[in-house]
């Protein structure tokens, strides 16, 4: 009976595993999102509401046969999901600034750039 449990737990901390990158990338744009409120006092988002859009963006996402191809969509639906819910709520002149904060920092999570 203990290997079993031991098995499950494996398998459990395995497939929690696989999900690392899309939870990595959705605290990265949370806290981009969370330092708009340093541009203006106007932009202030809540947890639940991000933490809403991403369940949306994972719940919409095209199912894929193939875990890589799963984990692929996922990103690209997450990041656009919020991107655009976000977008809409900002001053013309503001989304360029909110586009290269989250550029700039996806591109240093994954080490493509330096500080």
């Amino acid at each position: 009976c203990m290997t079993e449990s031991i098995k499950v737990e494996c398998h459990i901390n395995s497939a929690r595993d696989s999900y690392r990158s899309e939870a990595i990338r959705g605290s990265i744009i949370s806290f981009v999102i969370a330092e708009l409120i340093n541009i203006d006092s106007m932009y202030q988002y809540s947890l639940d509401y991000i933490k809403q859009v991403f369940n949306t963006a994972i719940a919409r996402s095209p199912k894929s046969s193939e875990q890589t191809g799963r984990m692929k969509l996922l990103l690209e639906n997450i990041t656009k999901m919020l991107y655009s819910n976000v977008s809409r709520g900002l001053f013309e002149v503001h989304k360029t600034i909110f586009s290269f904060l989250l550029c700039t920092a996806i591109k240093l999570s994954l080490i493509h750039i330096s500080e």
